[in-house]
C-alpha cells in the first residue's frame, strides 16, 4: 500500500539489511529487489494502493525513493482462482509504485505477484482475509470529531466476519509533525510536548506516535454489547491531540509474519527478493482528536 505509514521502517531494515560496501567489517554490498505493498479486499489495485518496487542502496549513498525506485520491471498480478492476470504499470512521476485501476480485490482469493527485471525472476502470493464488515459511529469517508472522555467507548467498531480465527490489527497513527504534537495526558504540566523527534516517533515511526495492536477476532466478544465482537480504540490508543488515523483491517498471513517475525524483511512472503506482499481487509477512519466539545 502505497502510503502505508511503516513503510519507512522496511526501507531503513532494507538498507540496513543489504551492508555497506566501505565497512570492512560488515557484509559487502548485493543488490537485492524489493517489495512493498499490500492487496486490499474489494478496492481496486490504484495508485492509493500501489506496490512499491524497489532495489537495495548500499549504506555510504543517501537514499532516495527516486533512485531506488525499480522503472523497468514486468509486474503481473494473477488471480489464481479466475486464472486471470493483469499487469501492473508504473508512471514517469512515481517510478516503483506499480498498480493497475481496473483490478478490483476478491476477498477470500489468492493471487500471486510475479516481477521481472534485469533476468531475475521475484514472486509472492497471498490470499486476502474474507469480508470484515465493520458498524461503528465513526465515518469512514469524514473527519470524525473525537474527544479524549471515554475515547472508543462512546462509539466502539463492532466487526463480522466468517473466520473465528482471522487476525485483527488496529492501528493507529498520529499525522501531526513533530512541531505541533501535544500530549492528552502529560506526566507532568510542565511535559506538554515531545522534546524531540524520537522522543515523538520513536525514531522510526513507532510508539507513542504509532500504536498497533493484533488481536484474534474471537477474543473481541463483548459481553457488555450483547456478545458482539467489539473494538475500543481506547484512550491509551490515542497519545496525541489533532490528526489521526485509525485502521482495523483483518490481515492476512504474510504481514502477519512481517508484524511479528524477528526479520520482517525476510518473513513477509518474497521469494526471490525481500520484503513483504500481503492483504488486508479494513477500513481506515481519519480522527481529529480535540480537548473540549
Amino acid at each position: 500500500m502505497k502510503k502505508f505509514t511503516n513503510a519507512g521502517i522496511l526501507l531503513l531494515l532494507i538498507c540496513w539489511a543489504a551492508g555497506c560496501t566501505k565497512n570492512p567489517a560488515g557484509p559487502e554490498y548485493r543488490k537485492e529487489i524489493t517489495i512493498w505493498g499490500f492487496l486490499w479486499g474489494d478496492r481496486p489495485v490504484d495508485r492509493e494502493h500501489a506496490i512499491l518496487i524497489t532495489q537495495t542502496q548500499p549504506l555510504d549513498r543517501v537514499y532516495t525513493l527516486g533512485e531506488a525506485g525499480v522503472a523497468d520491471a514486468i509486474v503481473t498480478l494473477t488471480d489464481e482462482t479466475l486464472q486471470e492476470s493483469y499487469h501492473l504499470t508504473h508512471t514517469d512521476d512515481e517510478p516503483g509504485f506499480y498498480y493497475n485501476e481496473n483490478v478490483r480485490v476478491r476477498p477470500n482469493t489468492t493471487y500471486t505477484l510475479t516481477v521481472r527485471v534485469d533476468g531475475e525472476t521475484i514472486w509472492a502470493a497471498t490470499t486476502v482475509p474474507p469480508r470484515l464488515i465493520q458498524t461503528t459511529g465513526l465515518c469512514p469517508d469524514a473527519i470524525n470529531p473525537v474527544y479524549p472522555k471515554n475515547l472508543g467507548y462512546e462509539k466502539p467498531i463492532f466487526v463480522q466476519t466468517e473466520d473465528e480465527n482471522r487476525l485483527i490489527l488496529v492501528d493507529m497513527f498520529c499525522n501531526e509533525p513533530f512541531e505541533r504534537a501535544e500530549y492528552i495526558a502529560p506526566f507532568h504540566e510542565s511535559w506538554k510536548y515531545p522534546s524531540s523527534q524520537d522522543e515523538y516517533d520513536g525514531g522510526r515511526n513507532a510508539e507513542p506516535r504509532h500504536i498497533m495492536a493484533l488481536v484474534p477476532f474471537r477474543d473481541l466478544l463483548s459481553p457488555e454489547f450483547g456478545n458482539r465482537h467489539a473494538i475500543f480504540w481506547y484512550a491509551s490508543m490515542i497519545v496525541f491531540y489533532g490528526s489521526n488515523t485509525l485502521t482495523v483491517s483483518a490481515i492476512d498471513d504474510n504481514y502477519h509474519h512481517y508484524l511479528t517475525d524477528e526479520h520482517p524483511h525476510l518473513s513477509g512472503g518474497v521469494e526471490g527478493g525481500i520484503g513483504v506482499f500481503g492483504s488486508v481487509y479494513g477500513e481506515k477512519y481519519e480522527l481529529a482528536v480535540r480537548k473540549a466539545e
